[in-house]
């Protein structure tokens, strides 16, 4: 495995890292993967409009909609859809247990804490806590992925990150 990817694999599981914007190398690709149902993070419908939904999808190589670019900014972590470019977002910036997680466009300076996140936990298998709402991802009875309070008896709550490997030519 290549240093670069060593570096933003260290980086999205919460290991001290160098800060470094301008190495566009350290951005790695990932499967955010729910423990509990081994199902992905991805955009309903594959999609790549923005305000679309971010749903649990089946596991399936090749589908960009289900792979995440981390960026690291800060000490927090900016999540990147491959597919659609667009960022990992709390709907209308909501602070509410239950919000919805939408792909929306960068906003890149400013105001930009409901498109930030960390890995809350030890091991494995973490929480993604939202910056401005200070909630964690969780999953609805139908796949739906939203904010929610913290319970650490909750495993919906849980995800773990896989790296995409790409293919060799």
């Amino acid at each position: 495995m290549s240093r670069w990817l060593l570096t933003a694999a260290f980086a999205l599981c919460g290991f001290a890292v160098a800060d470094d914007k301008k190495d566009e190398k350290a951005e790695a690709v990932v499967k955010i993967v729910h423990v509990d149902s081994g199902k992905v993070l991805g955009v309903a419908d594959d999609s790549d409009e923005a305000a679309a939904k971010c749903v649990l999808t089946k596991d399936e190589d090749g589908k960009d909609a289900r792979q995440w670019r981390v960026v690291k900014d800060g000490d927090w972590l900016k999540l990147v859809n491959v597919k659609s470019g667009k960022v990992l977002d709390v709907n209308e910036a909501s602070t509410d247990a239950g919000a919805e997680l939408i792909i929306w466009d960068d906003k890149g300076e400013g105001d930009t804490d409901n498109q930030r996140f960390r890995w809350d936990g030890k091991g494995e298998e973490r929480r993604l806590r939202g910056k401005q709402s200070g909630l964690v991802l969780d999953v609805t009875r139908e796949g739906g992925v939203t904010q929610n309070k913290a319970d650490e008896k909750n495993k919906k709550q849980l995800w773990k990150v896989v790296e995409v490997k790409k293919d060799k030519k």
